[in-house]
């Protein structure tokens, strides 16, 4: 197994970090690491990638279960939100030990939904929201030391932040209204502390290898209107080289979101903020790798949910798919 092989494999393992979109809304706010070394025998220098990140967000659920909107309520029915992000990531690796990663991402959404009341299925209104504009940008900094070099076994630590960056502002089209619920928003006007941990094994003269991780975000600085809940991501895989050049990697993904809080945090019928935010969801992400150099892979990632949870009712994603670049200088 060569060092290619490794950066290759290891590189989906970061991929392949974020579990499915789940919000009240079907908001995105996932960061997926792309950076090819994170894990696996790093090499100092620089390393960029360049990412697109598409999901749909249409399946109406409560607990667990799929619903429709109820058309008797006096109150607004969600319908879909489309999530596309164009993710930025420079990575700087300073030796075997240490290193650090910039996230910039873009983010453009379109979320449509129903009001209240319905005159038999006719609702008395529709809105639509339009936002295209800089996300909250993420550093995250990472500490690496190896456990067996006979194994190539290693285990490391995350620590950095997301920043209050992203636009909070953005307008309905037709009447030039803000949205009050948050998670609609590019930003959510919080900053994040992140942590994690992470260990990788990879047996010389095998095409497998295996990893573990695990990280949690949680809100350090936020307004007085909206702070987000505590998110906790494990995820575990294996990698497998098919070829010189294509590797391809299955993963396990778990994510649980604890309740938003805050005027601005979406609400079901019982109109209490945040009663319509957090759950948790396993998903299963396979994903493919293409080495066209020794330094630059094309990958694409499919994520599909095995078990979403939510509480009061919420949107969510049946799929999300990331394709992309990555080169190392």
């Amino acid at each position: 197994m060569t060092r290619k092989h490794l950066a290759i494999g290891f590189g989906l393992i970061g991929l392949l970090s974020c579990a499915t979109v789940q919000a009240s809304c079907g908001s995105g706010a996932c960061s997926i690491n792309t950076n090819w070394d994170e894990h696996g025998l790093s090499h100092p220098g620089w390393t960029a990638d360049l990412r697109y990140s598409y999901s749909r967000a249409n399946t109406l659920r409560s607990g667990s279960n799929k619903i429709a909107a109820d058309t008797t309520a006096d109150e607004v029915e969600n319908l879909s939100t489309l999530n596309k992000t164009i993710t930025a990531v420079v990575d700087y690796t300073h030796d075997e030990h240490w290193g650090v990663m910039l996230h910039l991402p873009f983010i453009t959404r379109d979320h449509d939904h129903n009001l209240g009341p319905y005159v038999g299925t006719t609702p008395a209104g529709y809105e639509s929201f339009h936002a295209s504009a800089l996300g909250d940008i993420k550093v995250v900094g990472r500490y690496r030391w190896a456990l067996d070099e006979a194994s190539r076994s290693g285990m490391g630590v995350k620590f950095g932040l997301k920043l209050n960056t992203g636009k909070k502002d953005f307008v309905i089209a037709q009447s030039g209204a803000v949205p009050t619920e948050a998670t609609l928003q590019p930003g959510n006007g919080s900053t994040d502390l992140i942590l994690g941990a992470f260990w990788q094994q990879a047996t010389p003269g095998s095409d497998w290898s295996w990893f573990a991780q695990g990280t949690v975000q949680s809100s350090i600085n936020s307004s007085a209107t909206f702070r987000p809940g505590n998110q906790i991501n494990l995820d575990g895989g294996t990698r497998y080289a098919f070829s010189r050049n294509l590797s391809g990697l299955l993963q396990l993904n778990a994510q649980w979101n604890s309740k938003d809080s805050g005027d601005a945090a979406a609400a079901d019928a019982s109109l209490i903020p945040g009663s319509s935010t957090g759950g948790n969801s396993f998903s299963i992400t396979p994903g493919l790798s293409y080495a066209f150099t020794p330094s630059t892979q094309l990958y694409g990632l499919l994520q599909l949910p095995l078990y979403q949870y939510v509480n009061g009712e919420q949107l969510t994603a049946n799929s999300s798919i990331t394709i992309g670049i990555s080169h190392r200088f």
